[in-house]
Order: structure tokens, then C-alpha cells, then sequence
């Protein structure tokens, strides 16, 4: 087999950054027709690009970084599919029946309300309509949501009136996802008004999980929803980089792996 040219690896992998970062998503399969090399060749691609930040990682391909537009939701709810399963199951463990919680938006959430929803006894408060569909038919299971602005490409409830319903309770438990974490702890994420409902979430919750993948440590996004000090326990599935585990450490977050 003739060795590829370090020219021509560097342009099939500039080709790739463009055009993952223009469409927001692109899958191993479809880069690899498109580029006429081996998966094997795009995955090695795909890994050498996240390491210059230049793409995203995901399960099954790759998504751009923008700091302005998150992925679509039909994309992130199928991306690192495996993943997200283990750290749901994780948070399963740490919720005991008679508790209340506000369950935030995002795909990685509605993995997590499936799993909830083989408990019972529970009060859940979320803005998430896919979260809801996997819990508004368990009996034993007390679901709330607020009205307001429908986020036709997540699902989200949003606006004042969300905000608003939100401040009438306080809870034992948030359960969040997030867009990013930024090497000084911040929170973020890619939409104003989701971040606003999120940090009054956070205010009223007795302990904040946050459930997360790696890549949200690379990732960076527009609004700020609060700071890792903020927060209870973080569930991801692999170890934060070194700044954001001293910050851990210094405001007593504590840290699950799941495996």
C-alpha cells in the first residue's frame, strides 16, 4: 500500500475541518465516501483535527465548534449514544424515591428521564418535552412544566413564564446537561433564554448534578449559566482537564466516573 504525502493528508483534513464546521455535522461514513479513504483513515482524521480544536468529536463522526450553534437535536441524540446511557444510569443511582427535581433540556437529559422513569415516587419539574414523553404515563411519577416559548429544534420551554413558574419551587435535586465548560469553570451554553431558566434552576436546587460527556471540556458556547462552583457532583465519563479538577477540588465538587 502506497503511503499517503504529508500534503495530501494535511488537505484531505483542511477539506474535512471546512466541511464539517460549514455543515455542523458529518458522519465517518459519509466522509470517507466523500473523501474515497477507509473509515479507519477518517477516524484518525477526525482525532488528529479534535486535538487541534479545529472539529468536535463525536460518536460516529464529527461536528463543527462553533460557540454561536449547537449541533441539531436529531444529530446530539444519537451522538455517543453508549456514552450518555452509562452516565444516566449513574445518576439513577444517586436519586432516592420521594425526592423532587427540575430536569434541564438537552438530549443527554431525555437519555436520563428514561432511565428516571423506572423509579417511582418522584416529582419531576422540566422544560424538556422529549424528557416528558418518557415519564407523563408513569403513574407513580408527578410531572410539572411550565408554558411558555416552544424551541422548535430541541424541544425546550423557554421565556418569562417558563422563568417564572420555575421561582415557585425549590427542589432536592437538579439534573442538567450543558453546551460547554470553559477552562475557567464557566458554564455555557448556546441559547440566552435556555441558559436564564437553567441558572434560576440551579438557584433553586439543593444540589446540582451535572451530567456531561468529555467533549463539552473543549466546547464553548455563548451564555452563561453559572460556574462549576455552582454545582454538586459532576458525572462525566472521563477524567476534567487539570484546571477545572483544581476548581473541583477547591469548592468540594464531587466526581463520578461511571466504569
Amino acid at each position: 500500500m502506497r503511503k499517503e504525502t504529508n500534503d495530501k493528508v494535511s488537505d484531505r483534513r483542511e477539506g474535512i475541518a471546512r466541511l464539517v464546521n460549514e455543515q455542523g455535522y458529518a458522519s465517518i461514513e459519509f466522509l470517507a465516501d466523500y473523501f474515497s479513504v477507509s473509515s479507519q483513515t477518517i477516524r484518525r482524521d477526525i482525532l488528529a483535527l479534535s486535538k487541534e480544536e479545529m472539529i468536535t468529536r463525536h460518536h460516529g463522526g464529527a461536528g463543527s465548534v462553533s460557540s454561536l450553534v449547537n449541533l441539531s437535536y436529531d444529530v446530539r441524540r444519537i451522538s455517543m449514544l453508549d456514552e450518555k446511557r452509562r452516565l444516566a444510569r449513574a445518576v439513577i443511582e444517586m436519586i432516592r424515591p420521594g425526592k423532587s427535581l427540575f430536569i434541564s433540556g438537552g438530549s443527554t437529559m431525555e437519555i436520563v428521564a428514561k432511565e428516571l422513569s423506572e423509579l417511582s415516587t418522584l416529582c419531576v419539574i422540566t422544560n424538556n418535552i422529549h424528557a416528558a414523553f418518557h415519564l407523563y404515563s408513569k403513574k407513580e411519577i408527578e410531572l410539572m412544566m411550565p408554558c411558555g416559548r416552544v424551541r422548535n429544534h430541541n424541544g425546550g420551554l423557554v421565556g418569562h413564564a417558563a422563568i417564572e413558574f420555575i421561582s415557585k419551587f425549590q427542589v432536592d435535586y437538579m439534573i442538567m446537561g450543558i453546551g460547554g465548560i470553559s477552562p475557567e469553570g464557566l458554564l455555557l451554553d448556546y441559547d440566552y433564554d435556555e441558559a436564564m431558566l437553567m441558572s434560576r434552576m440551579v438557584e433553586n436546587a439543593r444540589e446540582v448534578i451535572l451530567v456531561t460527556d468529555g467533549s463539552k471540556f473543549k466546547k464553548t458556547a455563548l451564555a452563561q449559566v453559572g460556574h462549576i462552583s455552582d454545582i454538586s457532583c459532576l458525572v462525566t465519563d472521563e477524567q476534567p482537564p487539570d484546571k477545572i479538577g483544581r476548581l473541583m477540588n477547591q469548592h468540594n465538587v464531587s466526581l463520578v466516573i461511571p466504569g
